[in-house]
């Protein structure tokens, strides 16, 4: 017996209808709220080398959904004194458990190329004046997942941090 290409046609739009549906009717379970930075405890420079800037932070994360998420990506500009220093990314993986609300240390690594041509004064002002405070602002964002579901976040945070030097 012989399919016509009218019954294919039907089977492929009935197919594709189904998987319409059923991508819909998870999306519509799918309940999420945003992520959020409540504060930032401690900022640490790891290492200023040929490779750029390391920095370790520990960061109040707040995760209000009931499923744990992974930050895939970020890229945030980061301000010391109101003074853009450059970009910086979340060195490798994060994963923030579901109804959570707690600090996570975080590396963040920048390039020399992303950074601006006064950082290296700035950060030695810090070295050499023993502060144990600085004036940090953060503005970027966050991409993170769950399940199979990909979203960005924008984040802004800002204030007196404390600072650990090398």
């Amino acid at each position: 017996m012989k399919v016509t290409p009218i019954r294919n046609r039907m089977n492929r739009i009935l197919k594709s209808s189904l998987l319409f549906l059923i991508a819909i009717s998870l999306s519509s379970c799918f309940n999420y709220d945003d992520v959020e930075i409540k504060d930032v405890r401690s900022i640490k420079l790891l290492d200023y080398s040929v490779d750029g800037l390391s920095v370790e932070s520990e960061i109040k994360i707040v995760n209000p959904n009931s499923f744990k998420l992974t930050v895939t990506n970020s890229e945030f500009d980061f301000y010391i004194k109101k003074r853009k220093l450059g970009k910086a990314r979340i060195d490798g993986k994060l994963k923030i458990p579901a109804n959570s609300e707690e600090y996570h240390k975080v590396v963040l690594t920048s390039r020399h190329k992303d950074m601006s041509p006064n950082a290296l004064p700035i950060l030695i002002g810090l070295t050499a004046s023993g502060k144990d405070k600085i004036d940090f602002k953060v503005e970027g964002f966050i991409e993170g997942k769950a399940f199979m579901f990909k979203r960005k976040v924008n984040v802004s945070h800002s204030g007196i941090v404390p600072l650990e030097l090398f």
